[in-house]
């Protein structure tokens, strides 16, 4: 019986030093997560994890609002209605083209807040697709600007293309919304 009791003894102390084991193993992971945790969150001081944990938390508070905000502001700006996001809002361009026979006339309102789109860049469109321009006017109203072109076609028996003058203009108007910052 006395060595039952021996091998009985020594499994009790190995299980004992299993669990230590576990436990030191477990404290170095923690320690180690800690550590990535407030290379994140504190990178320039060592907090204790009490105040480190409560500066996690509102840190990904802080985040969980800034990506629901900048959803927001995506969701608005995909519809088009942009509002007073940002104090240099300004409003999409409208451009309307109509033509008839050989006449076609163009209408362009933009913000002023927007970089100004030249009106001889917009004439040499018209001309480059065989317009000879009749009138153009520029005219600022309040915050908008308006353009105004009436082209008429050289040769009288081609018509102008006014779905390639319109892809024309856009990339210009476009071209300078997106590049300007």
């Amino acid at each position: 019986m006395g060595r039952a009791r021996e091998i009985g003894e020594g499994n009790s102390s190995s299980l004992r030093e299993q669990r230590n084991l576990r436990e030191k193993d477990r404290r170095m992971r923690m320690k180690h997560l800690f550590s990535i945790l407030s290379s994140h969150v504190s990178p320039t001081r060592k907090l204790p994890v009490p105040h480190l944990i409560d500066q996690a938390t509102s840190y990904m508070i802080q985040l969980k609002e800034n990506v629901n905000y900048l959803k927001e502001k995506k969701r608005t700006l995909l519809q088009g209605e942009l509002g007073n996001l940002y104090e240099g809002s300004f409003l999409l361009p409208k451009l309307s083209i109509r033509s008839r026979d050989s006449t076609i006339e163009m209408n362009l309102i933009m913000d002023l807040n927007m970089k100004r789109v030249m009106l001889h860049e917009l004439v040499s469109i018209f001309e480059e697709e065989g317009a000879q321009v009749m009138s153009a006017n520029l005219q600022n109203l309040n915050d908008r600007t308006t353009y105004t072109i009436i082209a008429q076609a050289i040769i009288s028996r081609i018509s102008i293309d006014p779905s390639r003058i319109e892809e024309r203009v856009r990339k210009i108007i476009y071209g300078y919304i997106y590049f300007e910052a």
